[in-house]
């Protein structure tokens, strides 16, 4: 009696499933912790920057050995060991703020276990992507890549709508929903085919030179070096304005509250998860370099429209077409690095990339606090809008990013 074939396409199926249920649960947590910190706590903007700088740099730092221990691990039962582990912190948390216990360096403590973990969790997700794709999609990268950007910030605004009532459920019951997506994540997981890693020379584990070979193939490449510049400079000069900028103007001026916060990231990742699922379905993009270029001029844009006091309404509306852009400049970005890595190398250069594209944002997050107690709200907006012009003008001028295009 012969085995029933397994239907390849399922292992895309599982795969965004346990995408979506990830990104539900970082949604949850990306809505409750500013809003404890900002509005149950009453930290200043100063100390809100230094959480929310923690909340990324571990994950940073950790994620070229990440994509090491990818390199080298059969990539379903690696991701299911770290995801389990990924589900005790929230419900840790949960238990001491279920019995009034709610601190500044507890919530430092929740948000450095969570991102450690996810230096490790996000190489080996997104290595997994190429495999899934390879069998399910007919190597179609630009789609699966763009599939599941719209997954992730989709599922990303999924969370933040269910962590928005966080001032009237309270952030107990939250933490424990969070748990509970983290662990429908490990279970999808467990669906998937076993993803065996490459062959290799040398077989015996060595973390800091592998590290090294996957961030130097990264600098070395042509395509992908232009790439990386312009998303860690602008990664410094933005995603402090969302990490830190928008919970601090929404308390201050516009007396918002969890609610407020939810809409407006709502907003921005919804526009990235919208862009990133219409061009799922169109052709790939051929001139890749030109569309990541003109999708980053939006963001200055943005914040020179913010800086003259829209409604709340009108940020809303703003962060959308912002995301909308971020959607283009993002997925193509990565579709670029998918492309151009090897097999032997991919975990280890999608790490080091996502270590430059994301590396700015501690360092934005830290200094955007600061100018926001120097220059106020309003006023601080106009500060990474002015600088992205002339990262822009250097980026045309002095690299060939404006030129690369797809392979054929």
């Amino acid at each position: 009696m012969t085995t029933p074939a397994r239907d390849h396409r399922a292992d895309h199926r599982w795969y965004m499933a346990g995408l979506w249920g990830y990104f539900l649960a970082a949604g949850i947590q990306g809505v409750l912790f500013p809003w404890i910190i900002a509005f149950v706590l009453h930290e200043s903007s100063e100390r809100l920057g230094i959480a929310q700088m923690f909340s990324m740099l571990p994950m940073l730092l950790l994620g070229l050995f990440g994509g090491a221990a990818a390199d080298r691990a059969e990539l379903r039962s690696h991701l299911m060991r770290l995801q389990t582990i990924a589900i005790l912190p929230p419900l840790i948390l949960a238990a001491f703020i279920y019995n009034g216990i709610i601190t500044y360096e507890l919530m430092i403590l929740y948000v450095l276990s969570l991102s450690t973990l996810g230096g490790y969790i996000m190489p080996a997700r997104d290595s997994m992507l190429s495999r899934v794709a390879m069998r399910s999609m007919g190597g179609n990268i630009q789609r699966a890549v763009a599939l599941a950007m719209a997954g992730q910030f989709l599922g990303q605004v999924g969370g933040y709508l269910l962590g928005s009532p966080a001032e009237y459920v309270g952030a107990w019951p939250l933490l424990i929903l969070q748990s509970s997506l983290l662990a429908f994540a490990m279970f999808t997981t467990t669906r998937l085919m076993p993803a065996p890693p490459s062959p290799r020379e040398n077989a015996r584990r060595q973390p800091f030179k592998d590290v090294k070979e996957g961030f130097v193939a990264v600098i070395k490449d042509d395509r992908i070096r232009p790439v990386l510049l312009l998303m860690f400079f602008s990664g410094i000069l933005f995603m402090g304005v969302f990490m830190v900028l928008f919970p601090i103007l929404i308390r201050d001026v516009y007396q918002g509250s969890s609610r407020e916060i939810g809409f407006v990231l709502m907003s921005f990742f919804g526009g990235i998860g919208i862009s990133s699922l219409v061009l799922s379905q169109l052709r790939p993009i051929r001139r890749q370099g030109r569309a990541i270029m003109i999708a980053m001029c939006t963001g200055s844009i943005v914040m020179v429209l913010i800086h003259f006091h829209p409604p709340i309404w009108g940020v809303d509306l703003l962060a959308l077409c912002w995301g909308l852009a971020a959607g283009v400049s993002m997925s193509q970005s990565r579709a670029i690095v998918q492309e151009s890595a090897s097999d032997a190398l991919r975990a280890r250069m999608l790490a080091g990339f996502n270590l430059g594209t994301m590396g700015g944002g501690p360092i934005g997050s830290l200094l955007t606090g600061y100018v926001l107690r120097w220059m106020g709200p309003l006023d601080a907006v106009l500060v990474p809008a002015g600088l992205m012009l002339f990262l822009w003008a250097s980026i045309f001028f002095l690299t060939p990013l404006w030129r690369i295009e797809a392979p054929r």
